[in-house]
């Protein structure tokens, strides 16, 4: 019998197991937010709770997921319609539940898999907490920054419901992606310090910023919501995008579950 990779799915005492076998939960983490004219609210959370699914169909017995947090930090997009928001210290101190539920329950690593840039700060926060508050350790990602290949392979700009986003949105729902709204929207002003999502054959995906960490009101930024360039996105890309991350992901899990925890050692 398959084992189940859905921690709802599950029993107590599969779970029991689960954790008794060393499995690594998987948090996913998005937004429900405004991403232009052609993508769902669900953008950020659909991608990443998909993007955890496929990882732990692969490697079941290292790997399993948790339902996905479908609200984020998001308060600069609240100027369009239908984002919804929830403030910082609730999301860390959320998630933080989460982890230390998980830890009760014997889990020993834990794993934030976040899909919406303005929650890494805040993520990295709770999984130093879960690390430092329980016998566990914790660590967070942001799956857009977890490949540098991608951002080798696209042909528009990527922030926010750009030509990433689009294409694999386009792979894996093309029912919910309106091509024919799709503009390119990339009116940045110029600086040496502070970057925003990456251009093409860029080098890495600048969250919120470079050396220096700014976020404006969104619509200050852009017209529609979108900010990067959706109409070079295919299906074909977001299949190769998705595999890519999908990869990479195993490829981290596998790391963290060989890492060993070792004992503290209080010098006072």
């Amino acid at each position: 019998m398959s084992k189940k990779v859905l921690y709802s799915d599950m029993t107590w005492p599969e779970v029991k197991e689960a954790a008794k076998d060393g499995r690594i939960p998987l948090i996913p983490i998005g937004s429900t937010e405004q991403h232009g004219l052609h993508l769902p609210l669900k953008t950020d959370a659909f991608i990443v709770e998909e993007l955890c699914k496929e990882v732990a169909s692969r490697i079941p017995d290292m790997a399993m997921v948790m339902p996905c947090i479908y609200y984020g930090y998001n308060e600069h997009h609240l100027d369009f319609p239908a984002t919804i928001h929830i403030d910082h210290e609730t999301l860390i101190r959320f998630v933080v539940n989460i982890g230390r539920s998980l830890a009760h329950h014997g889990f020993k690593k834990i794993i934030i898999v976040n899909g919406h840039g303005s929650n890494t700060a805040l993520m990295e926060i709770a999984a130093r907490r879960i690390t430092l508050e329980t016998q566990a350790i914790c660590a967070s990602l942001m799956y857009l920054a977890l490949e540098p290949k991608v951002f080798q392979l696209i042909e528009g700009e990527e922030a926010h419901g750009g030509d990433i986003e689009t294409s694999i949105m386009l792979y894996l729902a093309p029912n919910l992606v309106n091509t024919k709204l799709a503009e390119r929207y990339w009116d940045i002003p110029k600086s040496r310090f502070i970057r925003w999502g990456v251009e093409p054959r860029g080098a890495d995906f600048a969250v919120s910023g470079g050396a220096v960490q700014f976020m404006d009101w969104w619509s200050r930024i852009s017209k529609d919501g979108t900010l990067g360039d959706p109409t070079k996105a295919t299906s074909e890309k977001g299949k190769m995008f998705f595999e890519l991350y999908v990869n990479a992901l195993i490829d981290f899990i596998k790391e963290f579950r060989e890492r060993e925890i070792k004992p503290r050692k209080d010098h006072h």
